[in-house]
């Protein structure tokens, strides 16, 4: 997918293998989107199409999954475990290998949900986003560190983390007065 974004990403990968700046790969997606739309493009790219049009459909598909991967934290790093350490954290065996690593990891996901279920107004809401977005910009910093260092196994059991940050996330921005808090894994 780095490769997709030479402007980016001119030796092909990012320069740290996890952060990125995401204002540069969105100026040179949509770029890349003008020229490669389906609408507008007749036939430049070769690909396994028969057809042009066909051909287009593929290469703006490419270059938006590629994007939505790579301006996602979450998704970046499950590629990149993918990728480089053939660790597929798509795969829900795979991940509850990971998820039961740090013990502590349930007790604390547990807490929030509490926390979450127990929330009463939109202040104490906005306290807890703030811990969640910390706690979500403290794990990309240590994902960052973890695949520097190559270090796959941690790097999964952060991207586990990561995950649960970002299901409480979800969960922050669904609230509602009195309505169960769903968290999803």
């Amino acid at each position: 997918y780095y490769k997709l974004f030479p402007n980016t990403f001119p030796n092909g990968s990012a320069g740290s293998p996890f952060l990125i700046d995401l204002k540069k790969l969105r100026k040179e997606y949509r770029t890349l989107q003008q020229e490669n739309h389906p609408d507008i493009l007749h036939g430049s790219v070769q690909l396994t199409s028969s057809s042009p049009e066909e051909q287009a459909d593929q290469t703006s598909m490419i270059i938006n999954k590629a994007y939505s991967t790579l301006t996602s934290s979450l998704k970046r790093a499950q590629f990149l475990l993918k990728k480089n350490a053939n660790i597929d954290l798509n795969d829900d065996d795979s991940t509850k290998d990971y998820q039961f690593k740090d013990k502590s990891l349930l007790m604390q996901i547990l807490e929030i949900h509490e926390e979450l279920e127990n929330i009463s107004n939109e202040e104490e809401l906005n306290q807890l986003k703030i811990s969640n977005d910390e706690r979500i910009a403290n794990t990309e910093k240590k994902l960052d560190q973890l695949f520097k260092e190559k270090n796959y196994e941690d790097a999964a059991l952060e991207t586990v983390k990561l995950k649960y940050w970002f299901n409480i996330e979800n969960a922050i921005k669904n609230w509602e007065p009195g309505k169960a808090v769903n968290l999803t894994h």
